[in-house]
């Protein structure tokens, strides 16, 4: 890295900076000189680092020539992360200098040799203050970089987002009770209370006051147009609005987030940097919102040049919010780390947040099952009464956090079955414990995505065979007993048996082995059907004594078929990935079937993603067609045959998981 002369790229620089403003009107000329007397130029080689994430910011760079990338540390130790490179000429490294933080939000490398204009942050700052006009038109071309970049981040994350947005479900809001005519805030005790004008002094509030009108927008309807040049500031009074973002790449809208906060800053175009609106707003419940025309402020606003920079200032305070919210949403979306992308979040804000702040315990409680719970409470308790800093990132962690909190609200279902069948009285049939399992199934698969299919395909009367391939437990699904509540079999007992037939039949389960005390607590109460298999403990015995348990499993299953109740069971006997369902078929539930009078239906069901977490994914089950083992097998002592049939069926049944698979993959883009 070398010094050299910086006339010919100062020069460049103010010409450009000159070309691209809106602000300036001939009225005077700027000092540029004094401008050029802060700048030196400094060439980096390639793999040059200009910043490092959090280290104090005291520089910013213009990169007259070269490529930067943009790096995110996630944890100490691992690979930095790219979230963003650039080539363009003038590109500005290290803004973060003029916001409060005053430390870098990204290491950032030059991926090719660059030459840049460095400037020290204490200095220009201060040329800025006694010469604000020459501050607001030297940030304005900051801030259309920083948008730039918001919009090629959200573009980015839109890549992984599950779905567009659908405003069908998006304004369903189960549970909400809506709140019509709600009396907005007085507006200067809202403009005091929002973080974006914290800054400003009582004269300063009253001005942009003084430009308000009041706008009140029903449930679903656009507040305003992603790329609309309506000049405005739109200030959230009541209510709630989603922020929706369409790629170049095509007219979908993606969700971005909800903001609820009353005096957040919704939409903003018509300023210094910003010319039109980044990103659509629409209105998820009925709100007010006040828009503080910009036009009516322009005279104002040129008339008082430090009330200009102040709100330039600002706007780019409200990017950068905006663009951190963007890379911690990609980090979650991405990798679906959302401990991590809410750890990145408040470490870049942890300078500024009290020391005594209950947010700074928010990843870590995000860290067991066992206390996301206390996150929640701690991120709703800020987002209502904390300071302005606290309430937007409480804000920020709860967008991120929406499908982590609806898998804990199924993660405290699964507990609340559980704890409800271990401790049924002891008086209580098992019949009746069934029931109370499957009602509590019912309820916690409200929290999950699912589809269903072939429900034409369940024969009119109960006591049939209901066959499935056993899927693997995600391990988020872990009980603090270590148990795992197998939710595929549930799920087909619950959602599909006990819906249509009032009951969700008996099921075959192993036996449990001498170690495992919840699952034994759990299925011994339940009264289902207990077989061994090479998961449970090993027994000694005689091939007599082998067929005996064999015969007593045959006449406790058919007495239940014949007294007209259905049976579930996987002819796997374990469990397997959905992307390796389903293993080799044993021939137990076929020969069951035959050994029946009246003879069972087979029912299989083909089940999906019941091993994923259930906050990313959609689960999946499709009901073919019945069949009698007679009409498939005349002989199911013949060994050959049945072995044969078998082999068939696997693979017929790999077919139906795919099935399964793809309409799930529809139902997610839906």
């Amino acid at each position: 890295m070398d010094v050299t002369s910086v006339t010919n790229a100062t020069r460049e620089c103010i010409a450009s900076v000159r070309a691209r403003s809106s602000w300036l009107d001939g009225d005077g000329e700027l000092p540029w000189d004094r401008l050029a007397a802060l700048a030196e130029e400094r060439r980096f080689a390639a793999d040059g680092v200009l910043t490092r994430q959090f280290a104090p910011a005291r520089h910013l760079f213009l990169v007259a020539e070269g490529t930067v990338r943009f790096q995110l540390r996630l944890e100490e130790g691992n690979e930095d992360l790219d979230v963003g490179e650039r080539s363009t000429p003038w590109t500005a490294v290290g803004w973060s200098g003029f916001r409060d933080l005053r430390r870098y939000a990204t290491t950032v490398v030059c991926t090719r040799a660059c030459r840049t204009l460095r400037f020290e942050h204490g200095p220009l700052a201060a040329l800025f203050e006694e010469e604000p006009r020459l501050g607001v038109v030297f940030l304005e071309g900051i801030l259309r970089q920083c948008f730039e970049r918001l919009a090629d981040m959200r573009a980015r994350l839109t890549a992984y987002s599950q779905t567009p947005v659908n405003f069908a479900r998006a304004l369903q809001d189960e549970g909400e009770e809506e709140a019509y005519n709600r009396a907005p805030p007085p507006l200067i005790e809202l403009l005091r209370r929002s973080a974006f004008f914290a800054p400003l002094d009582e004269e300063q509030l009253r001005l942009f006051a003084g430009a308000v009108e009041s706008r009140y927008f029903c449930r679903g309807e656009p507040i305003v147009q992603q790329g609309s040049p309506e000049s405005g500031l739109w200030v959230l009074a009541t209510g709630r609005v989603a922020l929706n973002y369409s790629p170049p790449s095509t007219d979908e809208a993606f969700a971005l987030r909800t903001i609820s906060e009353p005096g957040s800053v919704v939409a903003i175009a018509g300023l210094p940097g910003v010319d039109a609106h980044g990103a659509s707003v629409v209105a998820t419940r009925d709100c007010t919102v006040y828009r503080i025309d910009t036009e009516r402020l322009g005279q104002v606003l040129r008339d008082d040049p430090s009330l200009a920079l102040a709100l330039v200032r600002r706007v780019l305070w409200l990017a950068s919010m905006h663009l951190r919210a963007a890379r911690a949403l990609f980090i979650s979306r991405r990798f679906e780390k959302e401990r991590l992308a809410v750890g990145n979040l408040l470490e870049q804000s942890c300078t500024q947040l009290s020391v005594h702040s209950p947010l700074h315990t928010v990843p870590h409680l995000l860290g067991s099952q066992l206390t996301v719970g206390e996150a929640f409470a701690i991120i709703e308790r800020m987002a209502g009464r904390g300071d302005a800093l606290e309430r937007s990132l409480a804000e920020l962690c709860q967008e991120m956090l929406r499908d982590v909190r609806r898998e804990h609200e199924f993660f405290e279902a699964l507990r609340r079955v559980y704890h409800a069948v271990v401790t049924a009285p002891e008086q209580m049939p098992a019949r009746d414990v069934r029931k109370l399992c499957a009602r509590g199934f019912q309820q916690a698969f409200r929290r999950v995505r699912y589809v269903v299919e072939g429900e034409e395909n369940l024969p009119p009367a109960a006591g049939q065979i209901f066959i499935f391939n056993h899927l693997k437990n995600h391990e988020h699904n872990t009980l603090p007993n270590n148990f795992q509540l197998t939710l595929d079999s549930h799920f087909v007992s619950a959602m599909i048996l006990d819906r249509r037939y009032g009951d969700g039949g008996i099921r075959v389960v192993r036996h449990s082995r001498g170690s495992e005390y919840g699952h034994q607590a759990y299925y011994d109460r339940l009264g289902h059907i207990a077989v061994y298999t090479h998961e449970s403990d090993r027994i000694e015995e005689t091939p007599e004594e082998r067929q005996t348990r064999q015969n007593e499993f045959f006449e406790t299953a058919g007495g239940y078929l014949r007294a007209g109740t259905n049976l579930i069971l996987s002819p796997e006997g374990t469990s397997y990935w959905t992307e390796d369902s389903p293993g080799p078929f044993k021939p137990g539930a076929f020969r069951l079937a035959a050994s029946v009078e009246p003879e069972p239906l087979i029912v299989p069901v083909a089940v999906a993603h019941f091993d994923r977490r259930i906050h990313s994914t959609v689960c999946a089950a499709v009901i073919k067609r019945p069949f009698r083992v007679s009409d498939v097998l005349p002989d199911p002592r013949d060994r050959e045959r049945v072995r044969a049939f078998l082999v068939d069926l696997r693979k017929t049944y790999h077919g139906w998981v795919e099935e399964a698979r793809r309409l799930a993959g529809a139902a997610a883009g839906s």
